[in-house]
């Protein structure tokens, strides 16, 4: 893996973060995770079970910016992907074959023996994606396109994204079933994808986005066809969906959690005195039902029994990022940085 340094004095403080990971939990049911050695300026922004126990976590190290008043930075790295997979009490990196640049792993899907990861650079450089083959990642070829997600499950790996500017612009879909990219329609009343998640019954995929007039909804496919759901009534954007069953669907917006239950969505409404929210991004279900979610800094959200609570973690300068259950328990994961580390916190 490629790393850039631009001096002395930048080597000195990478070396000096060589064991980030051990944010305090304020909680005395979550520890913190130690990582393996990553340079300075790292930070983790997925975590997804990996079927068999363990979990992936996905981000960057070596990220720096070299600031000079009013102009900004004169001189800047958006670091190096970081992929790691933990396996009982020992993580293990992969290569990433085929990788070029700078940058993330923004995200992982994994399902049913898949295993992917995507760097999406927003147009300013190349996407990048890639399989996991059991030793390393492969680079798969993206279909012309700028990607937005990526999701497994249900038979077959999907792509989302944007092809052409302005005006002009569309969403399209693709679905890969063995090693060919097909184009496919979005589902009905869907004119963009923002999340592609496969349920935990491992029978269906969920999409999550937006249709006409900017509602939010949401989606299904069964392996054969996709069926839309009536839309959400909620504000802001869904940003993330975990489909439990068919008839059981939590979904967070930026400012909202609901819930499907086969028929009508619902909200789950925090009370008036509740402590300031933050900016909602990821979200998931342990074993018991409970909901956690990320909501900006360094701050948790839990419902439980009809109750939310709010739960911080380590100091300022911490931001929580990523949530995931262990499926079948309630094992949760948390991922984040604490002033420029990676962290990683789990329940026991």
């Amino acid at each position: 893996m490629r790393r850039s340094l631009i001096s002395l004095a930048l080597a000195g403080a990478l070396v000096a973060a060589a064991f980030p990971g051990t944010a305090r939990a304020a909680e005395t049911d979550w520890n913190a995770v130690r990582l393996p050695f990553l340079w300075h300026g790292s930070g983790l922004s997925e975590v997804v079970p990996d079927g068999a126990g363990g979990v992936w976590v996905g981000g960057h190290q070596g990220a720096y910016c070299v600031p000079v008043v009013i102009i900004g930075c004169v001189s800047r790295s958006d670091g190096n992907p970081v992929v790691r997979r933990r396996t009982g009490t020992s993580w293990t990196e992969y290569p990433i074959n085929g990788w070029t640049g700078q940058g993330p792993i923004d995200r992982i899907a994994s399902a049913a023996g898949e295993t992917w990861i995507a760097s999406i650079r927003l147009g300013y450089a190349p996407d990048f994606l890639a399989r996991f083959d059991g030793t390393a990642f492969q680079r798969v070829e993206l279909p012309t396109m700028q990607l937005e997600t990526v999701g497994t499950g249900a038979g077959a790996t999907w792509i989302a994204g944007r092809v052409g500017e302005g005006a002009e612009q569309v969403r399209r879909l693709f679905r890969r079933t063995g090693g060919t990219w097909t184009a496919v329609d979005l589902p009905d009343g869907m004119t963009a994808i923002t999340d592609l998640q496969p349920s935990r019954d491992g029978t269906a995929v969920w999409a999550i986005g937006i249709g006409p007039s900017a509602v939010r909804v949401a989606a299904r496919f069964d392996g054969t066809s996709w069926t839309s759901v009536p839309p959400a009534p909620v504000v802001t954007a869904f940003s993330a969906i975990v489909p439990l069953a068919e008839d059981d669907v939590w979904a967070a917006t930026a400012t909202e959690i609901v819930h499907w239950d086969g028929t009508a969505w619902t909200e789950a409404p925090f009370p008036d005195d509740y402590p300031t929210r933050g900016y909602f991004e990821d979200l998931t279900v342990d074993a018991s039902g409970t909901i956690w979610v990320t909501g900006g800094g360094n701050a948790l959200h839990r419902y439980r029994d009809g109750e939310w609570t709010r739960v911080e973690f380590g100091p300022y300068g911490t931001v929580l990022k990523a949530l995931a259950t262990v499926p079948g328990t309630n094992t949760v994961w948390v991922v984040g940085d604490e002033n420029s580390n990676a962290i990683a916190l789990t329940t026991p």
